[in-house]
């Protein structure tokens, strides 16, 4: 465990060990993370997941959150641990939602798993898109873009090539947005995108 994880509840700590423990043994069976980051679970993934819960907008009733790729449940499954109950955690890759599922029935999370891609999800109805380590900032704008409703917001992680990615994602997109520094890494900002707006850019 590391410096950051008093950021956490204890009931929080104790479903994170238990969620730890699962990504290790499931690992072995399904790659569900790279094999480097293993030996370093908490900062890698649980806290770098975790310092988005404080960006989330207020819970509201018939409101949902995607988490679009999910994977191994980064960064959704952690902020439904920590607290949220409005999760929706999209993956197309069936095996990693059986993990998930497992990781849900273990931790008594409140989440809803979707076997899904996002490009299936219904228009205009999520009040956020979150998405980690998925596919470059243009991609998830176009991805994100039908998806929420009007003044959702999007926050999406961005490691050290956040200047590039987001010059090619504004050729295509006007968009507003706040940058978070993140705590996990010196190299690596949150877009927290407040508006999203197409540029209708053929090509």
């Amino acid at each position: 465990m590391n410096a950051y994880s008093s950021s956490f509840s204890m009931e929080a700590k104790e479903k994170l060990t238990i969620y730890s423990a699962l990504l290790k043994t499931w690992q072995k069976k399904f790659n569900l993370v790279s094999n480097s980051t293993l030996d370093n679970l908490w900062v890698r993934h649980f806290i770098d997941s975790a310092q988005l819960y404080s960006l989330l907008p207020k819970e509201k009733k018939g409101a949902v959150i995607y988490d679009i790729g999910t994977g191994a449940g980064f960064p959704g499954m952690v902020l439904a641990i920590m607290g949220r109950k409005d999760i929706i955690l999209c993956e197309a890759n069936y095996k990693k939602c059986i993990f998930l599922e497992e990781v849900k029935r273990q931790t008594q999370a409140s989440v809803i798993i979707d076997n899904i891609r996002a490009e299936k999800l219904p228009s205009k109805s999520a009040v956020a898109v979150v998405a980690r380590a998925v596919t470059s900032l243009e991609k998830l704008l176009k991805i994100a873009f039908p998806l929420i409703k009007s003044r959702g917001v999007c926050i999406f992680p961005k490691g050290i090539n956040w200047k590039k990615e987001l010059l090619l994602a504004e050729k295509h997109f006007h968009i507003e947005y706040d940058l978070v520094k993140s705590i996990t890494s010196k190299d690596s900002y949150i877009f927290v995108i407040n508006s999203i707006e197409s540029k209708n850019v053929t090509n």
